[in-house]
């Protein structure tokens, strides 16, 4: 066993009040976290989308709390900004599985709640097409939405969804550990962590229905998918460093700060800076593996535009992060979109 490094700051309040430190770095943390993104104009079909999901979840018949959240989610923004050019029948499921997720990430799995109640009922709802009728709420509009992947000819999707979510809700088991007492994980374990419970790789899933992309019924190259998992933990490291505080002040545990404030012995506020220094690393790693993807002529134009589709998730969310009333976040300007060209392997080099 490696010898433990000495704590740079032995005295330091390593996890304490994350939310007071935060509010004082609030213009750096997002002056540095905005650098050299793009930000999107909202899609023309946003208000339809939002009226839609409404309208869908008081016709399940959701709860007032389900319904609160959808309103001040705005999932159907978020749908527009990162797949703009989806047609309805593909833009109306992807805003379902963000409301789904939404929903399971602040009314359904709560930590007095515990998540093996949810496993096998949401199994026989993705694999039967019916939930049953004496099962949790969630599993109603999991059962829509897995119609509407259907209809949109996307049944072959469902077999790989539903490990997706299946990963997902075995990773809030650990979480709900974690944030009931049990000590916060390593940094490695929680990047893992956060790569299943951001929910990024789902909707990923079910984009593969917009027509130029691999579709159903096609394998993916390992390159895309190694490039939603990336994509997947930046959104995930993005929102742990723009919403924190709103977690802290809700009283979760569980952060990006606060576990590289436990694996370095550092205080909060310099946890921020290697927070930030990890997120601008993996960001130059994602936009490096889109490269070499768009670089190799032996991949198909669907792989390469396919790349392109998952390279949009990050900066799409972190526009629609910087407006969605959730966070409470200041809008920076958008300069309006930027379609990014295929880079070739000279940029890179």
């Amino acid at each position: 066993m490696p010898p433990q490094m000495p704590l740079l700051f032995p005295d330091a309040k390593t996890t304490d009040d994350i939310s007071g430190s935060y509010r004082p770095l609030k213009p750096w943390l997002l002056s540095h976290l905005g650098k050299g993104r793009e930000t999107y104009p909202a899609h023309p079909q946003t208000e339809q989308l939002e009226s839609s999901i409404l309208s869908w979840a008081a016709d399940l018949g959701m709860s007032e709390d389900h319904i609160e959240i959808a309103a001040e989610a705005t999932p159907g923004h978020l749908v527009g900004l990162f797949a703009p050019e989806a047609p309805w029948n593909v833009l109306l499921p992807l805003a379902k599985l963000q409301m789904i997720l939404f929903w399971l990430n602040t009314v359904d799995l709560g930590s007095d709640q515990p998540v093996g109640h949810l496993v096998e009922p949401v199994r026989e709802t993705l694999e039967r097409g019916h939930s049953p009728s004496d099962g949790p709420d969630i599993l109603r509009p999991l059962a829509s939405l897995r119609d509407d992947i259907v209809a949109a000819e996307g049944a072959e999707l469902i077999p790989g969804f539903t490990d997706l979510l299946l990963g997902f809700l075995h990773e809030y088991t650990a979480r709900q550990a974690w944030e009931n007492g049990e000590p916060l994980p390593s940094l490695d374990r929680y990047l893992r962590h956060r790569t299943r419970t951001a929910g990024i790789v789902l909707g990923m899933w079910v984009q593969r229905l917009q027509p130029g992309l691999i579709g159903p019924g096609e394998r993916l190259p390992g390159p895309l998918l190694q490039l939603m998992k990336q994509g997947s933990l930046l959104v995930g490291l993005d929102n742990d460093l723009h919403s924190c505080h709103v977690a802290a002040e809700s009283g979760e545990r569980l952060s990006l700060v606060g576990v590289i404030c436990q694996e370095y012995g550092i205080p909060v506020d310099v946890a921020f800076s290697g927070a930030l220094t990890l997120n601008a690393v993996m960001r130059f790693e994602n936009a490096n593996t889109v490269a070499s993807i768009c670089a190799d002529t032996s991949l198909s134009d669907a792989v390469r535009n396919h790349a392109q589709a998952i390279f949009h998730w990050v900066d799409s969310v972190y526009t629609w992060s910087l407006e969605t009333p959730r966070y409470g976040l200041q809008s920076a300007d958008s300069p309006g979109l930027v379609t990014r060209p295929c880079l070739n392997g000279s940029e890179w080099t």
